[in-house]
């Protein structure tokens, strides 16, 4: 295993092997990968920060609690000052939306819950107070499954051999054979006992061979290694369009101009209710405590006009 700086940063929570449980280690990079690839997307400015004896907002655990829950529950306390904490609906008004939070955590137990609008602020991503882990957990266990099939695919791509052994012994011997070729060592030597003879005869004269088959003699039929990649690039594509990242289909000829604004449209409209949300909900919490929390959405770089790749995209687009 790789090490660095001797080993005296490698404790806290570890990360997965992908040794001992690919599938399980697969599934949990992804939902790591894919969270963190949702929280470059929205950039908060203007949360608030500790005054004496206070404690201010943690970033990560806002933007973890927004993405997991979906909204973030904002009041003023004595003890600590303004501060987020997780919560939950309650109670309903004349349009049966929620009126108040349930707040029950080990630092706050309120024997009621408290009014939206006048004792408390939701900071809302989306409309219906939940979050987007829907979004990151499908498409994380679909790479699971992709991830899962290129590692098989790989396997298979090498010859497979079976064997067969009359003890334990042979056994035995038979498993550190393949074992050694395995781990690519060019030359074995191996117990005269595992070999048999061919046509019946023994001596000197008899003809032998290793108790070995070959499972599959024509990998290339099976070989669906460059599929598979590219179907797990595609489910990553899919996961940005629905973020809202512009992400051009992959089209072998040149692309008109109704086909790249189709093809835009196709990631704007989730984003665009995360944006609305954000402007209601910020607006509402920042006027109630005379806060300035502010936020942007962040677009890959562009091109400028005028450059050679923007130029070439222009061409592929038929403008």
């Amino acid at each position: 295993m790789y090490q660095c700086y001797n080993g005296f940063f490698d404790g806290g929570v570890p990360c997965g092997t992908f040794i001992k449980s690919i599938s399980n280690d697969a599934l949990n990079y992804w939902e790591r990968s894919f969270f963190q690839r949702c929280s470059s997307i929205i950039e908060f400015d203007g949360l608030p920060e500790a005054a004496p004896g206070q404690i201010g907002w943690d970033y990560d655990a806002f933007m973890y609690q927004l993405f997991r829950m979906g909204y973030a529950v904002v009041f003023n306390t004595k003890k600590y000052g303004m501060v987020v904490q997780p919560g939950y609906p309650s109670g309903y008004g004349l349009q049966y939306q929620p009126r108040a939070m349930t707040i029950s955590t080990q630092f706050f137990q309120f024997n009621r819950p408290l009014e939206i609008g006048t004792e408390c602020g939701v900071i809302k991503l989306t409309p219906d107070y939940r979050g987007i882990w829907d979004i990151i957990t499908k498409y994380a266990v679909e790479m699971q499954h992709a991830e899962v099939a290129i590692r098989q695919s790989a396997l298979n791509a090498r010859f497979a051999y079976g064997a067969f052994a009359k003890d334990d012994k042979q056994k035995k011997s038979l498993e550190a054979m393949f074992q050694r070729l395995a781990n690519g060592e060019p030359a074995i030597i191996l117990n005269p006992d595992l070999k048999r003879p061919l046509d019946g005869k023994t001596g000197e004269g008899g003809a032998y061979e290793l108790p070995i088959m070959q499972i599959d003699r024509d990998l290339s039929k099976n070989f669906i290694l460059p599929e598979l990649m590219e179907f797990r690039r595609t489910i990553l594509m899919d996961f940005y369009r629905e973020l809202g990242i512009k992400v051009q289909p992959d089209k072998k000829e040149r692309m008109n101009v109704n086909e790249s604004e189709s093809a835009d449209a196709e990631t704007f409209n989730r984003r665009e209710v995360w944006r609305i949300c954000l402007e209601k909900s910020l607006d509402e919490v920042n006027k109630m405590y005379g806060l300035n929390i502010t936020f942007k959405i962040n677009e890959p770089k562009q091109d400028t006009e005028g450059s050679e790749d923007n130029a070439r995209l222009l061409r592929n687009t038929g403008e």
